[in-house]
């Protein structure tokens, strides 16, 4: 489990910046052009989806049963980081704080698909 809790992490880190490539350069500059100070930001609101998923992990005794919370939790964060265009109204920077805590419900729905497999993979062990 730790190496797919490392994994969580480090894909959560880098998910949002990885959905703005396919565009072009701009689009990954609207979350690249900052301080460190945004950077710090940016980071610590995706923690919120992230963590949530990390959270769930604790709960399971198998690594595979963390996939539906990273498919469903993952999916909804690549496709809004992937077509927020920040550029396109001053109030669409909202939308970075908005992201994460919206992801919770997808994760959540995850995490009791996840829980519900797990403890069918316990009792088929038992």
């Amino acid at each position: 489990m730790r190496k797919a809790r490392f994994i969580v992490v480090l894909v959560g880190i880098v998910l949002p910046y990885l959905t703005r490539l396919p565009r072009d350069t701009e689009w990954l500059g609207q979350y690249t052009d900052m301080g460190v100070g945004g950077w710090l930001f940016f980071g610590a609101l995706n923690a919120i989806a992230w963590g949530g998923i990390l959270a769930l992990s604790f709960m399971y005794e198998r690594p595979v049963s963390l996939l539906a919370p990273c498919i469903l939790g993952f999916g909804f964060l690549a496709w809004a980081h992937g077509t927020l265009d920040l550029g396109a109204d001053p109030q669409a920077a909202i939308a970075l704080i908005m992201i994460p805590v919206y992801a919770l419900v997808p994760i959540a729905v995850g995490g009791a698909l996840g829980y519900a497999f797990d403890c069918m993979l316990r009792r088929k062990k038992a």
